[in-house]
């Protein structure tokens, strides 16, 4: 996932070179052949059932990894839009992106709280566009807190709290903690780190990550330390449990405005 907290400290150009975290959500088999090939952009391509449970999750907890879901909308209308509803209320950190036939068009709405909307067979490069603008325009629109058992995260003043006292992180430190506490079960190499948080390509000097750990677990102190842990031959990560839970208000996550429902497929430049 390309974690860009508040777009802080974080180009256009940067973001956009990023390399995207994506969740297919269908039961279709020829879902993926709809959709270009999206190696070229995405750092990984999961897929899981249309379907799902009433926390918002496939049963396995895998959907709050993603930057952007995709959602085969082509043909169980209702499905969709219920998914889409209960991605945007459970895991609000995730851009939803809805692909509808062209003849459904209509019966789609703003309800159905998607960041983007787009027909099957959208060619690569808008493809890619859609869906960075859709993590973008999620990632502007969303303000709450973050919670990782005793930690809570606040994106929107880039401060940290264990226990309801304040950590007096720096804004670097924040990103780093904030990007594993969203990714946490996941292990990241010092090189990935280093280009996801700070934003540019690495140049060699990946210990610098090794320095701002050492900073973030003497805040954390010495009875929640454990929460960046070391992956031996790998780097580092947010051990679990807990899991994070977004907290957010109802009216944080706008729904996409209705002139994106237009059958246009052209991209508007920015």
């Amino acid at each position: 996932m390309c974690l860009r907290v508040g777009g802080r400290g974080t180009t256009p150009t940067e973001f956009w070179r990023c390399r995207l975290d994506v969740l297919l959500l269908t039961d279709k088999d020829d879902f993926e052949s709809d959709l270009p090939p999206l190696e070229s952009f995405a750092h990984t391509t999961r897929r899981a059932p249309l379907t799902c449970d009433g926390d918002g999750h496939d049963g396995n907890g895998r959907y709050g990894t993603a930057d952007v879901a995709i959602i085969d909308a082509r043909t169980d209308l209702a499905a969709a839009r219920r998914l889409c509803r209960r991605l945007t209320a459970s895991t609000p950190a995730i851009a939803v992106v809805a692909v509808v036939a062209p003849t459904d068009f209509v019966s789609v709405d703003v309800d159905w709280h998607f960041d983007d909307v787009m027909p099957p067979a959208t060619a690569a490069d808008e493809l890619q566009a859609r869906l960075r603008l859709a993590v973008a325009r999620r990632r502007s629109a969303l303000d709450g807190a973050l919670r990782f058992g005793d930690l809570i995260l606040h994106p929107g003043s880039f401060s940290a709290s264990l226990g309801g006292q304040d950590l007096g992180l720096t804004l670097t430190e924040f990103k780093l903690l904030s990007f594993l506490v969203q990714h946490a079960g996941r292990a990241f190499t010092r090189t990935r780190l280093k280009h996801e948080v700070w934003g540019y390509d690495c140049d060699g000097r990946v210990r610098t990550v090794d320095v701002h750990v050492r900073r973030l677990r003497a805040k954390l102190g010495a009875d929640h330390e454990s929460i960046v842990d070391t992956v031996r031959g790998v780097g580092y990560m947010a051990a679990t449990p807990p899991q994070p839970e977004w907290i957010v208000n109802e009216s944080t996550v706008a729904p996409v405005p209705a002139s994106t429902l237009a059958m246009s497929t052209e991209i508007v430049p920015t």
